[in-house]
């Protein structure tokens, strides 16, 4: 796998600074993390929503503490090096929900649907200002956000990774890859090594960008 650079803070692209839409997100979270990468990038990768984090990182403490999605130590890094060894780094990395969702545990719940709904004027402000010609969602929970926005239907999330879905309402295609915490399950259930999935999705992206 490729190491990859941390991102450089100036590329954050920060909406609608000091978002008040879900109080319950408001007062959870340290940072809204923000989409960030090149404004001109054919890629948007989208992810569901930050996790907790880790304050005690160097660098990779992840978007609650950071500000910018992706940019956890483990997920973040996971994504990145995916793209990296794809032979892809012109990529805008950002998620559905843009504030980490407390489980009451310290860990992260999925976004409820009040909080997915306001967010997602944020994402088609980064859509609206990036054009991608490719959409990368990494897991069913983003999937699900960007085909319910696009009238598609989610039958079966294992079925849809690597298999490109025009989208013409969002003016791109929408190519779903495994979450991060479980491509190292599923990578063989799918019939693929590392390496071979990487090049595949290097393939799709050089085909659809």
């Amino acid at each position: 796998m490729s190491d990859p650079d941390f991102p450089d803070p100036d590329t954050a692209y920060p909406i609608e600074p000091g978002c008040a839409r879900c109080p319950d997100l408001v007062e959870a979270r340290e940072c809204i993390a923000w989409g960030n990468g090149p404004r001109d990038a054919d890629v948007v990768a989208v992810g569901e929503a930050p996790g907790a984090g880790n304050p005690e990182e160097d660098r990779w403490r992840g978007g609650n503490w950071t500000g910018m999605a992706y940019t956890a130590r483990h997920s973040g890094r996971i994504v990145r090096e995916l793209f990296a060894d794809s032979g892809h780094t012109d990529v805008f990395y950002t998620n559905a929900v843009k504030c980490f969702p407390p489980d009451g545990e310290g860990s992260n719940r999925e976004p409820r649907e009040s909080e997915l709904s306001h967010c997602f004027a944020h994402l088609e402000a980064e859509l609206d200002a990036v054009d991608p010609s490719v959409v990368v969602t990494t897991g069913k929970h983003a999937t699900r956000v960007l085909f319910d926005a696009a009238g598609r239907d989610l039958d079966s999330f294992l079925d849809s990774v690597l298999e490109p879905v025009s989208c013409p309402s969002l003016g791109a295609t929408v190519l779903p890859v495994l979450h991060p915490a479980y491509q190292h399950m599923w990578l063989s259930r799918l019939g693929y090594d590392y390496d071979e999935y990487a090049a595949e999705l290097g393939t799709l992206l050089e085909e659809y960008r």
